[in-house]
């Protein structure tokens, strides 16, 4: 595999796609999440381009090239960076001795790699969940370690806390690799879903957006695999409270919106977004919209079961 970070743009033609692509990128204003929602991808994949930590794919290139109007510079560089990756060496077999650590995953001979980076580590959970036997008490186990990672954030720094969340995610990837009940790995599902959602908080708290968007987004994926319509919710009001607060009020009511429409009746999550809908209406002008919004609000969060159980968010998906 080659090294995703200190290739010499002048040496390596992925490092100059991936140079290229962030400077055309910055020049228009966008983020990575931006772009990748222009082009139909993970602003995490493009994340990893920029970085020359994959190999991307021509149609992600080709699309980057229309949306940031580069004239097939983009493109002429990658048949170059493609060819770059496809005569390099492969890579010996695995060394039989020592042992890898037990924290690798026996299916992916990258995971010490993907440890040591945030965003690629979000890429490959989402992976894996796409692919346990588990036992009730693992599960509940992990469920309980989410609750008390979520009652720890809110006094915790994000510096200190970000390591445990992510020793956590690693352990419920590997789960995933397995095989699983319906039921259970719906759980599981669910579980690492929502462990992305708090390392997106968390990881934004200590100003890695890209870090954090890449987390979203994959917790996004994982709602969409456990048909849970409460965890999508809770992603789209997260890119809701991001637009909130660098002031693209449009954006998060679009955002606010359509999570409503998403979210579970009585949830946290939908009373949320009533409220980030009533801010974005008051930011525009629209007050009399906002005052509607946030009696919307108070009717929902009136309706939340006080006595739910376990920390805020966390719900049994059996």
């Amino acid at each position: 595999m080659p090294p995703s970070r200190g290739l010499d743009p002048a040496k390596s033609y992925t490092a100059c796609l991936g140079t290229l692509l962030r400077r055309l990128r910055t020049l228009h204003g966008l983020t990575q999440a931006d772009v990748g929602r222009r082009t139909g991808f993970d602003g995490s994949y493009v994340g990893a381009t920029e970085r020359a930590a994959v190999r991307p794919s021509r149609t992600l290139v080709e699309r980057c090239d229309h949306v940031l109007q580069a004239g097939g510079a983009l493109l002429t560089i990658w048949t170059l960076a493609d060819h770059e990756w496809g005569t390099r060496p492969a890579p010996g077999p695995p060394p039989t001795a020592p042992a890898p650590p037990a924290d690798h995953g026996p299916a992916d001979h990258g995971l010490a790699e993907i440890a040591a980076d945030p965003v690629l580590e979000a890429m490959e959970l989402a992976r894996q969940a796409e692919a346990s036997d588990l036992g009730e008490e693992a599960m509940a186990g992990l469920e309980r370690a989410l609750a008390r990672l979520q009652r720890a954030a809110l006094a915790t720094p994000p510096e200190e806390l970000i390591p445990a969340v992510r020793a956590r995610r690693r352990y419920a990837g590997r789960l995933l690799e397995g095989r699983l009940p319906l039921r259970r790995h719906r759980r599981l599902l669910v579980a690492a879903g929502r462990l992305s959602l708090l390392l997106a908080r968390l990881h934004e708290e200590a100003g890695d957006q890209e870090a954090a968007e890449a987390d979203r987004n994959a917790a996004s994926r994982l709602a969409c695999q456990a048909d849970h319509t409460e965890l999508a919710a809770q992603a789209v009001e997260l890119l809701a409270s991001w637009a909130l607060t660098d002031g693209r009020f449009g954006d998060a009511l679009a955002l606010a919106r359509t999570g409503q429409d998403l979210a579970p009746p009585a949830t946290t999550v939908a009373a949320q977004l009533a409220l980030d809908e009533a801010q974005a209406l008051t930011s525009l002008g629209q007050l009399a919209e906002a005052a509607g919004a946030r009696h919307l609000a108070a009717l929902t969060a009136a309706m939340v079961p006080s006595a739910a159980g376990g920390a805020p968010g966390i719900a049994r998906v059996d």
